[in-house]
This record gives C-alpha cells, sequence and structure tokens, in this order.
C-alpha cells in the first residue's frame, strides 16, 4: 500500500510542478475516502468477499486506465519570474 500511494504521489509533479502541493494534498484526501469506502464495505461483508470486490475494483481501474492517453509533445509551465519554459513530454 505505501509503495501505491508513493508512486501516486510521484507522478503529481509531472502534472504542473508549481501545483505540486496541491495536487499531492487533493490525492492523499481522495486516498483517505477510498479508504473510508473500503473500510466500510469490509464492515458490511464477509472477509472473503471482500477481498474479492478488491479484486474486481483493481481490474475495473486497470482497464480504465488502459483507454488514458498519455501527454505528448511539450507543455507549458510558467516560472515565478514570468517566463515559459516548455517541458518536452515523451
Amino acid at each position: 500500500m505505501a509503495i501505491a500511494f508513493g508512486s501516486e504521489l510521484a507522478v503529481a509533479p509531472l502534472i504542473q510542478r508549481r501545483l505540486m502541493g496541491q495536487i499531492a494534498g487533493i490525492s492523499g484526501a481522495y486516498g483517505n475516502i477510498g479508504a473510508l469506502v473500503f473500510l466500510t464495505i469490509l464492515s458490511l461483508v464477509a472477509t472473503q468477499t471482500f477481498f474479492l470486490i478488491i479484486a474486481a475494483t483493481a481490474i475495473v481501474v486497470l482497464i480504465a486506465v488502459q483507454f488514458m492517453d498519455e501527454p505528448k509533445g511539450q507543455i507549458a509551465e510558467i516560472l515565478p519570474d514570468g517566463t515559459v519554459q516548455m517541458i518536452d513530454v515523451n
């Protein structure tokens, strides 16, 4: 679990570096919501069923991620001094 959370936060600076704190905060908050949802499900079903639900959720997320497009070309980042830096995304 800790490895997945760390890798998720490692992606946050790739979105926009100047918004890294906000993006990391949002992803952490949604991680807590997800934990709350799964904890609630665990309290309602048997343990074996709970792990089947986790497996099904992982498969659904894996399929959904396969249809996402990766950024291509360049993204622009505005530096504190007002200059624009183009970052290659390949």
